[in-house]
């Protein structure tokens, strides 16, 4: 192994020079001496043993970002070291200055405002066609479709197994559900987790709507999250993640940006840091509507006050809710909600898979979540049971059952999705709804199980 040091780009384009030069020096002696230079003696394919490191040297955190900076995950060549192949998707640094005026040439122009109107109606056409409508937010700001995407799973190793052989599946999967009329699809700035995966999502989702060959692919709102790390401390630190996500994206701004928790519960100081921060990234344009994430009845009431005296409306609010976690509705977060004029987004409305069928204490789900929910697997059968029950009259299978009662809940479901096959289930949950007296039925089971998945650690009052 050896140690790669990032030079500065100034330098490492000074460094390049003198490269270019040396081997067009070297290209013309051996032309003289009638031997023709092999592609294999140049610096970039040249092997780690025929090239004399003096210290050993290991790829540095810089170098895999100046490799993803330049729009390839391909290979980093720093001067004075050998091409070092690193799979990188990691791009968290502001670009180069011209890596970042060659990309934004070669976008094409942001859509009118007559041309976004015609992707939205185009989108409510085929939600129409199953008497779905879209939800107006954030005082008209944007359209949402009735159940989005979320997309943790995309990118992340740790909890769900990505691996990047995946990629062309999730590529069909949002084209088909775009063409379907789903529009939301919901991401993070921390969602990607592995070796150089750090924000694979948002890298993925950019790419995918760039590649998306349906015309609805317009209309899309693309909502991401800025998580709350230590070291965002500044407003001007929340507008840098909005500028990265944004360049992740391949976006001049995202639909809807979203703290992705309160830090209200252990430093109170950095959340009016964070709550500055957002709304300066939408006085910028870098978001069109802000959301939040695990927020409780108590700080939300707080943020709105801030948000209300800036003038800058709330949009959303994402909470864990399903038939495994109902406190949404015990707590206020809905009623306040429905109060302050905030819809409601239900993230894991399959309880992270645990509401489809597919687990059981003999059975339980691999990893992480096998261990957190190990104390709700042996009373779930029962309100399985009740859900089948209902799925058997309707023709429905359980997964449509609890996207459907969140449906029924009023809010916007945003089951995750990595397979043609699950798309094509939850799908499947659009165009009809249960009856008062299902719903009642199923909050009954539900109540029964005693159980309630465990909440989001950082989840305020």
């Amino acid at each position: 192994a050896a140690r790669i040091v990032a030079l500065p780009a100034t330098a490492a384009r000074r460094g390049d020079r003198r490269r270019d030069r040396s081997s067009r020096a070297s290209a013309t002696r051996s032309d003289d001496d009638g031997v023709r230079s092999s592609p294999s003696s140049t610096p970039s394919s040249s092997s780690s043993s025929s090239f004399d490191v003096a210290e050993p040297w290991v790829p540095s955190r810089r170098a895999a970002l100046l490799s993803a900076a330049s729009g390839s995950a391909s290979a980093v060549v720093l001067p004075g070291a050998p091409t070092l192949a690193i799979p990188s998707y990691n791009v968290t640094l502001a670009k180069l200055d011209k890596e970042a005026r060659d990309r934004h040439a070669a976008q094409p122009l942001a859509p009118t405002q007559e041309q976004a109107k015609a992707a939205t109606k185009r989108i409510h056409k085929g939600l129409a066609a199953q008497g779905e409508e879209l939800t107006a937010v954030g005082a008209g700001a944007l359209s949402l479709s009735p159940m989005g995407i979320g997309t943790w799973s995309w990118g992340n190793q740790f909890v769900w197994g990505y691996d990047e052989s995946m990629d062309p599946e999730l590529q069909s999967v949002f084209n088909a559900a775009v063409d379907a009329g789903v529009n939301l699809f919901d991401t993070a700035d921390s969602y990607g987790t592995g070796n150089g995966l750090d924000g694979r999502s948002e890298v993925l989702i950019g790419t995918f709507l760039r590649r998306c060959p349906s015309p609805k692919v317009d209309g899309v709102c693309v909502a991401t999250k800025f998580a709350a790390y230590p070291w965002r401390i500044t407003r001007e630190s929340v507008v840098r993640a909005a500028r990265e996500s944004c360049e992740r994206l391949g976006k001049e701004s995202v639909e809807l940006g979203q703290l992705h928790w309160s830090t209200g519960n252990y430093q109170p100081l950095q959340e009016r840091a964070l709550w500055g921060g957002i709304a300066d990234a939408y006085d910028l344009g870098l978001i069109k509507a802000i959301g939040l994430s695990n927020y409780g009845p108590k700080q939300l009431r707080k943020i709105h006050a801030y948000m209300s005296e800036r003038g800058v409306p709330i949009a959303t609010l994402q909470v864990q809710y399903h038939l495994l976690s109902r406190f949404p509705e015990l707590n206020g977060t809905r009623e306040t909600c429905d109060e302050l004029g905030i819809r409601t987004i239900a993230y894991s409305p399959l309880a992270l898979g645990l509401l489809t069928g597919k687990y059981s204490t003999e059975t339980p789900p691999p990893g992480l979540r096998g261990f957190a929910y190990k104390d709700v697997l042996p009373p779930l059968p029962s309100l399985l049971d009740c859900m089948r029950a209902i799925g058997r009259e309707r023709g429905k299978t359980l997964p449509q059952i609890a996207i459907n009662w969140c449906l029924c809940k009023d809010t916007t479901p945003i089951p995750g999705v990595k397979t043609m096959r699950q798309l094509e289930d939850n799908l499947g949950a659009l165009g009809w709804r249960l009856s008062e007296g299902e719903v009642a039925e199923l909050d009954a089971a539900a109540e029964k199980v005693g159980r309630s998945t465990s909440q989001n650690i950082f989840q305020t009052a």
